[in-house]
């Protein structure tokens, strides 16, 4: 990770995003350093990363394989990559309500294995039983199927680019080209050459999920 001073600011400088293990890499030290400099905004709401925080260490290919099994499918490449290198964080997120004096919530942000299993499974059933699917219905049909990655940002399974949709019930949006994208814009509002980091959703032709839109 290289900081480029640039007026009052400081900026992450990324290699360009890609899904492999390199990238991922990197993003994982450089975002490890950042939380260990970065306080949470207390003005604000919604879950933030705690300061210090670090991810956990990536799972090895038994691990990931017993994550496949406990789900029923096989991960693509790309997000065996993601797992491969990092496995969720060290610290729960926390919300602390704008500072308002309700007591602070705590959750997971990036989900992990096998701490999270049971939120990854919820997740993808609650946006199947809004949208009235099912694993069977999607396959039958040539519809991607999802996997979250944090929050409502999901993954697609099946889209040959594996692109990311935000998924909030029935409300779906396109979101992020891939996962490295996904992850370093989630992080990082200081990325110096951030145009290598945007996604255009109007290039999005997602059967079924974007129908309509």
């Amino acid at each position: 990770m290289k900081k480029e001073q640039y007026g009052l600011r400081d900026y992450v400088k990324l290699p360009p995003p890609t899904d492999e293990l390199d990238f991922f890499e990197v993003l994982k030290n450089a975002s490890n350093s950042y939380w260990a400099d970065t306080d949470i905004n207390k003005r604000i709401y919604g879950f933030q990363v705690q300061k210090g925080t670090k991810w956990k260490n990536g799972l090895n290919d038994n691990e990931i394989s017993n994550f496949e099994n406990d789900l029923g499918y096989k991960f693509p490449i790309p997000l065996r990559n993601f797992y491969k290198t990092m496995n969720g964080l060290d610290k729960q997120g926390i919300n602390v309500f704008g500072n308002s004096g309700q007591k602070f919530s705590y959750r997971p942000i990036y989900y992990s294995y096998p701490d999270d299993l049971q939120i990854i499974k919820e997740s993808v059933d609650w946006i199947y039983e809004e949208m009235g699917v099912n694993t069977e219905k999607l396959l039958e049909e040539g519809i991607s199927r999802i996997f979250p990655i944090c929050g409502h940002r999901f993954v697609l399974l099946d889209d040959p680019k594996h692109r990311i949709l935000s998924m909030y019930g029935s409300d779906i949006m396109a979101w992020a080209d891939n996962i490295s994208k996904l992850i370093a814009t989630d992080i990082f509002e200081n990325i110096y050459n951030v145009w290598d980091f945007e996604s255009n959703p109007n290039d999005f032709d997602i059967k079924f999920w974007l129908e309509g839109e």
